[in-house]
């Protein structure tokens, strides 16, 4: 018998079930070719694959983790070190993963690229390491609204998760706070001073685009999800490979459900609109003093 939080698996092989099920995970083959190679039923297969998906979505809480204050001090002076941005404890993007068309509401999953997909926020270190994801958006909501409704946007408004002085990088389509650093918007009059700051910050951003790039080229399932699977089991598939994709960097290979609510999760009350300009004004003032110490730099 096996226990991973309220599962319970009984005769299940692990260890051999892990050889063809993660070849099933890294290419998109059909459950009947992995079980020819393997010479095992397509129903087996099946069956498994299941089993370890519902099994590594539980050890989520185990391998996806915000950082420590300890870990913060050390993601921020390796990124100075490397990229030259001060104090900067992790990188956030949205990434697409394409789905086929949705039986239901096929609008809401329609992304800006025309395509059917389900939006993944996720923030990683200097490792390349996710630290925080939120998947539950279908495409069409976009990064900016998806950041306002996840659990993270809160968070940090309240200060709660990042110590004094540190602060993420995004890019322009997330607000600006004094805990979410952006570059400058080009209106064709930038200064050196805001051209330095961009480009310093778009090199140290990158970690994320570079983490969701190796996601997917790893695990090429993920490219494109079959419609024969229900939201929520599509959306507990994505959690597997972004356990897996974490599990392999602790592990020492290092990088170089239902309907949508459109108002489901924001925060436009007064108290987040008061937050917000509250941040942002911090913010302001924050990359100004950062942009100031870069050109110093130079």
């Amino acid at each position: 018998m096996h226990e991973t939080g309220k599962i319970i698996r009984k005769g299940l092989p692990i260890g051999d079930a892990l050889q063809y099920i993660l070849l099933s995970l890294a290419n998109p083959d059909t459950f009947r070719s992995t079980g020819v190679i393997y010479g095992k039923a397509r129903g087996s297969i099946h069956n498994q694959y299941r089993t370890i998906i519902e099994v590594l979505r539980e050890l989520r809480g185990h391998y996806i983790k915000w950082p420590s204050n300890q870990e913060m001090a050390s993601i921020a002076r390796n990124n100075e070190e490397r990229y030259g941005y001060p104090q900067v404890v992790g990188c956030i993007d949205g990434c697409h993963i394409p789905i086929q068309k949705p039986l239901e509401q096929e609008q809401q999953y329609v992304n800006t690229h025309h395509e059917y997909s389900l939006l993944v926020q996720g923030v990683c270190d200097d490792r390349l390491l996710l630290r925080d994801v939120f998947i539950c958006q279908p495409g069409a909501v976009g990064d900016a609204r998806m950041f306002r409704r996840s659990p993270l946007s809160q968070i940090m408004l309240r200060q709660q998760n990042l110590m004094d002085g540190f602060h993420l990088l995004g890019d322009g389509t997330y607000p600006l706070t004094d805990k979410l650093l952006l570059p400058y918007k080009d209106y064709g009059n930038m200064t050196l001073r805001q051209r330095t700051h961009n480009r310093i910050l778009s090199r140290c951003r990158s970690a994320i685009e570079r983490a969701f790039a190796l996601l997917k080229g790893k695990w090429r399932r993920l490219k494109y999800l079959s419609s024969n699977y229900s939201l929520d089991y599509q959306l507990d598939h994505i959690m597997a490979y972004l356990v897996l994709h974490n599990f392999i960097i602790l592990e020492g290979e290092d990088y170089d459900g239902g309907e949508f609510d459109d108002h489901d999760g924001e925060r436009d009350n007064g108290d987040y609109v008061d937050l917000i300009n509250a941040a942002k004004a911090q913010g302001i003032d924050k990359r100004q003093y950062i942009s100031a110490m870069l050109m110093l730099n130079e």
